[in-house]
């Protein structure tokens, strides 16, 4: 029982060099997100504001990147744009992880061209979109 348990937490392409950049504020909401990833078996980066998710991306170049958006300095689809400007973190596909429903954010954020998941998750489907995420944008191993 425990196998399965354990299997439900690993997507079929999750490797230990794939990093994924969480760039949130909410301790709590931080803890969710970076445990589930790390249950997946990928490597967390970690930044608690858009400054400093902008200077990591930049830094370490993860293959993700999952997005608050609502964040102390620098409001999350500002800071997609940001990355996306930018030669060295434009190809980095982002997905947006909010508690905001409205639905004036949620096309703001497909606007941009980017993925969108509603707080509060479970890690098993924040895992799955990741999977799908990455299935889609990394080339075949």
């Amino acid at each position: 029982m425990l196998s399965k348990i354990t299997s439900m937490f690993k997507p079929k392409i999750a490797q230990k060099h794939i990093k994924i950049l969480v760039i949130e504020d909410t301790e709590v909401d931080q803890r969710v997100a970076c445990a589930a990833i790390e249950r997946g078996g990928y490597t967390v980066l970690k930044a608690y504001d858009g400054k400093s998710g902008l200077e990591v991306a930049k830094e370490q170049k993860p293959q993700l990147i999952i997005l608050d958006y609502n964040l102390p300095d620098i409001k999350g689809p500002e800071v997609c744009s940001l990355l996306k400007a930018n030669i060295d973190t434009t190809h980095i596909p982002v997905l947006f992880l909010t508690s905001l429903t409205d639905p004036n954010y949620v096309v703001n954020c497909f606007e941009q061209g980017e993925n969108y998941l509603s707080k509060p998750i479970t890690p098993k489907l924040l895992l799955k979109h990741i999977d799908s995420i990455l299935k889609d944008t990394l080339p075949p191993s």
